[in-house]
C-alpha cells in the first residue's frame, strides 16, 4: 500500500534549521507519509542528522547525492517517491503539525491534482506575519483550472505549502528544472503545474511557516549576479503558458507576478551587475506592446519602470533607480533612529539602531 503522501525535503547547508523542519514532518497528524530527505553534497551535518532519524522511524529515506542544486535534489525526491501526492517542505522552514492531513483531506474529497495552503512569514523574535492571500484568489472546496481562475498565477508561488497528485506530475512530465546555480525554480514549476491544467483547490489557513529572518542567506536577500536569474525563470514560466495554450487567460496576472519578482530585485541587486540583469529584463518585457496587455494588476511605478524597459532606456532607467535607493536608505535610516512596531503581546521600540521589547500588561494593553 502506498503512502498517501510522499514529502520531499531539498537539503542544503541547514543544519541550524534543520531538526526543527525534520521534527514538523515527523508528528505530522497524517502518519501515512513517506519522508524523503534529499542530502544534496551539504558541507555540514545535514547527511548524519537525516540517517540520525532514519534510523528511528522506517518512514524516512535519505538520498545523498553530490551537490546539484535545487532542481536536481527536488527531481531525486519525485523520482524516489511512491506517495499518492508529493509535497516539498524547504527545509529551513517548518510545518503546522496537521499541514498535510488537512491538504490531504481537501484533495481526495475534491478530486484535485493541486491542493495549495497559506502560509507564514516568520521575521524571528517570535513574530509572525501571515500571508493571507488565497482568500482572493478563490472559496474553499472550490476546484478550477488556471484558464478558470487565473488569479492563482498573482501572489507568491509558494510550492512548498502545497501538495500534488504524483501521477499528474509524471504524466505530465513535470520536473523542476535543473539550472545551474540554482536559483528561482520554484515559480516556473508552479507555473508548469498550472499550465498542464491541473484541478486546483485552495485552503485558507497559513499552514506552514516560511523562514524570512533579517541576516538569513536568503534567495529574497541577494545583491549579486543570481538576480538575473529571476526574469530568466519569469521568461521560462511565460513559455509554459504559451506551450500550454493559456497565455492569453493568464497574461495580465502573470506580469502582474513577474513585475513584483524581477523589478523589486532590480532595485536589490549590486551596480556591477545590472547590466546583465537589464537584459534579462528586456527578454521578459520587451514584447509587451504586442500582447495587448491592460495593466489592470500593475501599480503606477511598475508602469513606469517597464516602460523605460520596452524603450530600452538603459540609463534613464539606472538614474530613477539610484534616486529611488536613496529615498529607501534614507527611510530605513529613519526607521532604525527611531520607530515602534506594535504586537499581540509586546511592543518593540527601536531607537537609535537598538532594539527594545516591553511585555504589554494586560488584554489588549
Amino acid at each position: 500500500m502506498n503512502p498517501k503522501v510522499s514529502i520531499i525535503l531539498p537539503t542544503y547547508n541547514v543544519e541550524k534549521y534543520f531538526r526543527q523542519c525534520l521534527d514538523s514532518i515527523v508528528n505530522q497528524t497524517l502518519s501515512d507519509i513517506e519522508i524523503i530527505p534529499v542530502d544534496d553534497g551539504s558541507p555540514d551535518n545535514c547527511g548524519k542528522i537525516m540517517d540520525e532519524y532514519a534510523q528511528k522511524d522506517s518512514r524516512i529515506k535519505p538520498i545523498h547525492q553530490q551537490n546539484g542544486g535545487y532542481g536536481k535534489a527536488v527531481n531525486a525526491g519525485l523520482n524516489a517517491a511512491t506517495g499518492e501526492y508529493i509535497g516539498i517542505i524547504e527545509t529551513d522552514d517548518w510545518c503546522n503539525p496537521d499541514m498535510f492531513e488537512k491538504l490531504y483531506n481537501q484533495a481526495k474529497s475534491l478530486n484535485a491534482d493541486i491542493c495549495k495552503g497559506d502560509f507564514n512569514y516568520y521575521l524571528g523574535d517570535n513574530n509572525f506575519k501571515p500571508n493571507n492571500t488565497l482568500h482572493l484568489v478563490s472559496d474553499e472546496n472550490i476546484v478550477f483550472t488556471i484558464k478558470e481562475n487565473p488569479l492563482i498565477m498573482r501572489y507568491h508561488a509558494s510550492i512548498w505549502s502545497a501538495i500534488y497528485r504524483r501521477d499528474y506530475l509524471n504524466c505530465n512530465n513535470i520536473r523542476v528544472l535543473e539550472t545551474a546555480k540554482a536559483s528561482y525554480q520554484d515559480m516556473p514549476f508552479a507555473a508548469l503545474v498550472y499550465a498542464k491544467g491541473g484541478k486546483i483547490t485552495l485552503l485558507h489557513e497559513a499552514l506552514l511557516n516560511y523562514r524570512f529572518e533579517e541576516g538569513m542567506d536568503s534567495s529574497t536577500k541577494r545583491t549579486d549576479e543570481r538576480l538575473k536569474l529571476m526574469p530568466r525563470m519569469c521568461n521560462q514560466a511565460k513559455t509554459y503558458f504559451l506551450e500550454n495554450n493559456c497565455w492569453n487567460e493568464v497574461k495580465e496576472v502573470a506580469y502582474r507576478h513577474f513585475c513584483n519578482c524581477s523589478l523589486g530585485m532590480w532595485f536589490d541587486i549590486d551596480d556591477e551587475f545590472r547590466k546583465p540583469c537589464y537584459e534579462e529584463l528586456r527578454n521578459l518585457f520587451k514584447n509587451i506592446p504586442d500582447e495587448n496587455i491592460e495593466y489592470k494588476y500593475i501599480n503606477n511605478e511598475q508602469k513606469k519602470i517597464l516602460q523605460m524597459i520596452i524603450n530600452d532606456e538603459y540609463d534613464k532607467l539606472l538614474s530613477f533607480t539610484h534616486k529611488k535607493k536613496k529615498k529607501m536608505k534614507l527611510k530605513k535610516l529613519r526607521q532604525n533612529m527611531f520607530s515602534i512596531h506594535c504586537k499581540k503581546n509586546d511592543i518593540s521600540v527601536i531607537i537609535m539602531g537598538k532594539k527594545f521589547i516591553l511585555k504589554r500588561g494586560f488584554n489588549g494593553g
